[in-house]
């Protein structure tokens, strides 16, 4: 949130001007009131960010965490549960779906890479046919954006230019070797702080957001905690974490 300048800063710096009005102020460091830094050394004026909020603080979590996800069960008795796993420094590693606890669907990003900006995605698909169709690209990125530090009430977006080439599937519908460009966002909105019960753990640092992004349609609740990255969306809220 843009702070706006304390008054007194501007009446001193206005009487100063005005006393000398041909002169000017030269200030060698910084200048403070009550002993907080508004301007630096260097002439930057110091905004308060106390209030922000780093994304990718709740969107992560604690190194090779798992948490699982359940939804009530259906009128049809179908028990659904969504599992997430976190790698060595606490990114989404993999997500699993399973419907009565068969797994249906999968996505699994591994071999990433800084220079270039890219890595291996696979997915898996198993809805009820012969076989489950599972494929296998490497993504190689343009652009792929951070959020930005947010604030209660304030859209942000991040987003990600790539192209994608199929090393290997089992899909005869899908030619191994092609490639696709993708433009993929996210856009999510902080609603509120809040904690997060799951089983008899209460997780005091989370947020409560709405997102959507170029995969999904309109709008979506989901709650985020430090250290255990998404606990809630839909109609899935997290029961468990290794």
């Amino acid at each position: 949130m843009t702070k706006l300048f304390p008054l007194s800063a501007i009446a001193l710096l206005t009487g100063l001007s005005t006393a000398a009005s041909a002169a000017s102020l030269d200030v060698h460091g910084e200048i403070k009131i009550n002993g907080k830094t508004v301007i630096d050394d260097k002439g930057n004026l110091i905004q308060d960010q106390s209030d922000l909020i780093n994304i990718d603080d709740y969107a992560n979590a604690a190194p090779n965490r798992v948490v699982t996800l359940t939804a009530p069960v259906g009128e049809n008795g179908i028990a659904s549960t969504y599992k997430i796993t976190y790698d060595e420094k606490g990114r989404e590693y993999k997500e699993e779906s399973f419907t009565d606890n068969k797994l249906v669907w999968s996505i699994k990003w591994e071999e990433r890479t800084t220079a270039p900006l890219a890595h291996k995605r696979t997915v898996l698909s198993d809805w009820g046919g012969e076989d489950p169709i599972t494929t296998t690209y490497q993504d190689e990125f343009t652009t792929s954006s951070s959020y930005p530090l947010a604030q209660v009430g304030v859209s942000v977006t991040r987003a990600d230019i790539y192209t994608s080439t199929v090393i290997s599937t089992n899909n005869p519908d899908i030619e191994i070797n092609s490639v696709t460009n993708n433009l993929d966002y996210q856009k999510l909105t902080v609603i509120d702080k809040t904690s997060f019960k799951m089983g008899d753990t209460t997780i005091d640092d989370c947020i409560i957001v709405t997102m959507s992004a170029s995969w999904t349609q309109g709008d979506q609740f989901r709650t985020f905690c430090k250290d255990y990255g998404l606990v809630k969306f839909g109609d899935f809220t997290a029961q468990a974490a290794e």
